[in-house]
């Protein structure tokens, strides 16, 4: 039986440093012991691999891979599993790296060994796991106190991954809202900072533009250029909704284009944007239609809408390119031609309106979205014929995915009418949003549509699961009447 001690392992790493790797790796396998225990074993273990990896050897990587997950007692060993990790992800071992990394993580759970983890993770492409490993690396580093970069790192990497999928706005600003991007690298900052735009808070969404100004301030870079384009659409994209801290933002980030041409039409695009979300009424009616002297694009759009609203039904024909020439245009018309055929009981138009406004979802091309479109996806919810209420139901889950704040009209109505639609799942998903936004009677309506679920699963045998559901119900419920549960 071999037996661990000190002088062994010194003339393993001896054997290393003056005979080469090939010496080095049958030294330190003569010295790996049956009973996998103990920091001493950890680190012959690692003398091999380090060995192993240097000749490129894939079999002896691979079994003292397994063999370091399987050291009981090893203790913590980050720095030389960080070194090990890039030369595997570098070979092409990914799979090794990530059951070092997992070993490392599990058996001292620190930030930075979750980070390295996650990381790993990314390289195999799980990207789930290495979400959730990303997670864990910011809990622990703010645990820690002394890695504020990890939580940095972590928290950016997550919004990024949400930015990408856009399935979970409110996590996503969130991470972005605790993030601290000070001293941060600019491409951390311009992640936060998109992150931070999908807030219901308008001042959480002011410090995710004030980031964006500060990138802007080089407009030289791609990424300065960048943070200026989403700055625009940001303001683009809230319309009405605009705020006047955000609107004083966005100007800052336009003041930097080189450009004076096209700064000084970007300002007047900010300037008629400003005047429709301050404005009510016939002032409102007067701004939009002023607003074509900076934005002509959309004269053909409102010309449409005064038609639409005196009932002309001139207005109910498809809209052509001439009509709408950008994606935010064309979905305001493609809304507008779906509501009139709804009114007209025109079914196979309205579904195929709606079918057109999900192609455009999936383009990526979608910043603005009108408020026609909330019409005509409420209406057809409604409406019992299945393919104009599926096809509403994929508009309503693209809506869910791109909207930066709730619309005029609430998202608790389109949590009603996916819910009456069939679509529990996604009517559960509005109401969270609904909930993010703080519309009244949100936190009632969710838990209303859980305690439903709960039965439904009860009805079909399912205990367990209809209870964790009811309990959740209650919760709601004593959240929406100011109760701890």
């Amino acid at each position: 039986m071999t037996v661990l001690s000190e002088i062994a392992l010194s003339g393993a790493e001896y054997v290393e440093r003056n005979g080469g790797a090939f010496l080095g790796l049958e030294a330190y396998k003569r010295q790996i012991p049956r009973i996998l225990e103990g920091p001493l074993c950890a680190r012959v273990v690692l003398g091999a691999l380090r060995c192993a990896v240097k000749l490129g050897n894939e079999k002896d990587v691979e079994d003292l891979a397994q063999k370091y997950t399987l050291i009981i007692g090893g203790g913590e060993h980050l720095a030389e599993i960080i070194t090990l990790c890039k030369s595997l992800v570098t070979q092409g071992r990914r799979s090794a790296a990530v059951s070092l990394a997992r070993a490392e993580a599990e058996r001292e759970p620190r930030a930075r060994a979750y980070y390295l983890l996650a990381r790993c993770l990314e390289f195999t492409g799980d990207s789930t796991r290495a979400f959730e490993a990303f997670g864990h690396a910011a809990t622990l580093a703010d645990k820690e106190g002394n890695a504020a970069d990890v939580a940095l790192a972590a928290r950016a990497k997550r919004v990024e991954r949400m930015l990408g999928d856009q399935s979970n706005a409110s996590t996503a600003f969130a991470d972005a809202a605790a993030a601290d991007p000070t001293g941060a690298p600019p491409e951390h900052k311009l992640v936060i900072a998109l992150g931070r735009l999908r807030s219901p808070s308008k001042f959480t969404r002011a410090s995710g533009l004030s980031l964006l100004e500060e990138l802007s301030r080089d407009p030289t870079t791609s990424l300065g250029r960048y943070a200026i384009r989403m700055a625009v659409e940001h303001a683009d994209a809230l319309g009405d909704s605009l705020t006047a801290v955000e609107a004083d933002r966005i100007n800052a980030a336009i003041r930097h284009v080189p450009d004076e041409s096209a700064r000084n039409a970007a300002l007047a695009r900010l300037l008629w944007i400003i005047k429709i979300a301050t404005t009510k009424g016939d002032a409102r009616a007067d701004a939009i239609t002023a607003a074509a002297d900076v934005a002509p694009e959309m004269v053909p759009l409102l010309r449409r809408v005064r038609a639409f609203l005196s009932d002309d039904q001139t207005s109910h024909a498809a809209s052509g390119p001439d009509v709408a020439d950008t994606p935010s245009l064309r979905l305001a018309s493609l809304g507008l031609d779906a509501v009139a055929a709804l009114k007209n009981n025109r079914t196979q138009q309205a579904a195929e309106m709606l079918h057109e406004v999900t192609k455009l979802f999936h383009s990526g091309t979608v910043v603005t979205i009108p408020q026609s479109i909330w019409i005509a996806t409420r209406l057809a919810l409604d409406v019992p014929h299945p393919s104009v209420r599926d096809a509403a139901v994929l508009v309503a889950e693209g809506l869910l995915a791109v909207t930066i704040v709730a619309p005029p009209m609430g998202l608790s109505g389109l949590a009603r009418g996916l819910d009456g639609a069939g679509r529990r799942d996604l009517a559960l998903r509005a109401c969270n949003a609904a909930i993010a936004a703080r519309e009244d009677g949100a936190h009632e309506l969710y838990a209303g549509i859980l305690r439903d679920e709960g039965w439904a699963l009860a009805a079909r045998g399912q205990r367990d699961a209809a209870i964790k559901v009811l309990r959740e119900a209650r919760e709601q419920f004593n959240a929406a009447n100011g109760k701890v549960s």
